[in-house]
């Protein structure tokens, strides 16, 4: 059986991220790896998170980078990633990498190149694995990810690298396929996300759903993992100033619960992340007194299954979470995703994948009249067609074992030569060590004013 390194396990407040942990560990166990003999790799863990992804990485040894405790965020990473970039055998050796048959990368949403390059230093550390790998000969995979865009020359060098120095590699989306068209495509398959393979996802009894509740998952616009962690910070803060009134998020959920609520409906508002809470709070307030607090409630799950099992009690989904749609639909759940365009083109690209892309509303420039009568004609689609959606989802994830057992059956090597991708991302990452740097000065001559003023 295959011995597997998996860079990064997800470890984060957001239960879709642990979802794609919890599914790619049982996607790796059905299809021949060795999972009691494979490792995960954490990247710098939050211990506040940490309990809870372990749970979702149960059966493999876990293990820590940086390894030495170097804090992320200042001068000393930097300092530490570019000997790693120089010398990638290094890294093979400090998370004993020669000790397995195969480098998994993990699924999600990191290979990207933001428009403000502030995910540099992360993309860096994402793709640093399997320059490791390719040092000592080891096979890479990287499981089912939203891919792109790249921007720069580094990250044309970057995507050259995905195409042609991994044994596999697939998309999650068809918008990720799409954007990579300059290269031959046709090789990465579209296959399901890890989140699909969650254990325990099935069609409910019709006695444990309530088909009067409208589910509600929301998160702001304008913030996640693409807007940047400033740009998120900077938007948060506007928003609840105006107690989340002047956000389209806000608008749109709002719009269509009282619709339901209206029809004489009751509504569910579940949250998916720490991020969420906040609008989520103030939305299920709001709510409760156009309607009454008897007819609205607001969720937080404390459990990865809680958050599981909310989803598959609900009798229709609206919802901007990705993984959302991926655990409600797992479930026979109607679900319709709205999506704007500084999350990314995941949302689109799933739905075009399960065959109902009038299931994913824009949000994005539009009036919030126009969104929620495109969002009540896709719940019709979805509920209409359901069952074709779920049987499409069993089928699908088939054939996702299927590519990822011939992976690990092939003897695919790599074509590529990386060394202008290790070039371009160590002058790269000199730069951001000198703005570091000089950020450090300045903050320093900063506090040594004030000290002094203070005197």
């Amino acid at each position: 059986m295959t011995r597997t390194m998996l860079f990064y396990g997800h470890v984060a407040s957001n239960w879709g991220d642990l979802a794609i942990n919890a599914g790619a560990l049982e996607l790796m166990r059905h299809t021949g790896v060795d999972v009691e003999n494979s490792t995960a790799v954490l990247l710098a863990p939050a211990d506040q998170y940490r309990r809870q992804s372990s749970f979702t990485l149960k059966g493999l040894d876990l293990t820590t980078v940086p390894a030495d405790g170097t804090e992320r965020g200042g001068r000393e990473e930097i300092e530490l990633l570019i000997d790693y970039i120089a010398h990638p055998e290094r890294f093979a050796e400090d998370t004993g990498m020669g000790d397995v048959d195969l480098v998994v990368l993990n699924a999600g949403e990191h290979l990207f190149e933001s428009p403000t390059s502030e995910n540099l230093v992360d993309l860096v550390w994402r793709i640093l694995p399997a320059l490791a790998a390719h040092t000592i000969g080891t096979p890479v995979v990287l499981l089912p990810s939203t891919v792109g865009p790249f921007r720069t020359r580094f990250g044309a060098l970057l995507e050259d690298f995905i195409h042609k120095g991994f044994k596999a590699a697939a998309y999650r989306d068809l918008e990720s396929k799409r954007l990579g068209s300059s290269h031959d495509s046709s090789q990465f398959p579209v296959l399901l996300d890890p989140g699909f393979f969650v254990p325990g996802l099935r069609e409910r009894e019709a006695a444990d759903r309530d088909g009067s509740v409208l589910g509600i998952v929301l998160r702001p616009e304008d913030m996640g993992i693409r807007s940047g962690s400033r740009r998120s910070a900077f938007v948060q803060s506007k928003f609840r100033g105006s107690q989340f009134r002047s956000s389209q998020a806000f608008q749109l959920f709002s719009s269509i619960a009282e619709a339901h609520l209206g029809d004489g409906g009751r509504v569910k508002i579940i949250v998916q992340t720490r991020a969420d809470r906040e609008i989520s709070a103030t939305l299920a307030d709001h709510l409760g007194d156009f309607a009454g607090a008897d007819r609205v409630e607001l969720s937080d799950p404390q459990g990865f299954r809680a958050f599981i099992d909310e989803l598959g009690h609900v009798g229709a989904l609206v919802t901007s979470r990705f993984h959302s749609v991926i655990l409600a639909s797992s479930q026979a759940v109607p679900s319709v995703g709205v999506y704007s365009e500084t999350h990314g083109h995941k949302m689109p690209g799933l739905f075009e994948l399960l065959k109902i892309p009038t299931c994913a509303v824009r949000l994005d420039d539009r009036t919030i009249t126009a969104v929620r009568e495109d969002v009540e004609n896709a719940l019709g689609a979805a509920r209409d067609s359901i069952e074709e959606i779920y049987n499409r989802i069993r089928a699908n994830r088939s054939v996702a074992r299927r590519w990822l057992s011939e992976a690990l059956e092939s003897d695919g090597t790599s074509s590529s030569d990386p060394t202008a991708l290790t070039i371009e991302a160590l002058a790269l990452l000199y730069r951001e060590g000198l703005r570091r740097s000089e950020k450090g000065s300045l903050a320093h001559v900063l506090q040594t004013i004030e000290k002094e003023l203070k005197k």
